[in-house]
């Protein structure tokens, strides 16, 4: 009996640590983003047209993927705040 309590009390722990990974994606409009995101696009990628924004919410964090048509890529914390930008070649 003790060993199956142990195996379900493990069982429990591993599917409570594996669900915090999930990796969870959705797809949003440039209004939906931060404050402070839209006002960074808005100021210097308006040349630009924004192909798709993307917030991802990993480990309990969410970030924000701005893609470009310029191949210009931009990511945000859950503030706003720019932390990375990528182009691709």
């Amino acid at each position: 009996m003790k060993k199956i309590q142990l195996l379900l009390a493990m069982t429990a722990v591993l599917f409570l640590t594996t669900s915090c990974e999930i990796n969870r994606k959705k797809i949003l409009t440039v209004e939906q983003l931060p404050a402070a995101a839209q006002t960074y696009i808005k100021e210097n990628m308006s040349d630009a047209k924004v192909l798709y924004v993307k917030k991802e919410r990993k480990n309990l964090k969410t970030r924000y993927e701005v893609k470009f048509d310029n191949q210009m890529e931009l990511e945000f914390d859950s503030k706003g705040e720019l932390y990375d930008i990528d182009v691709d070649d």
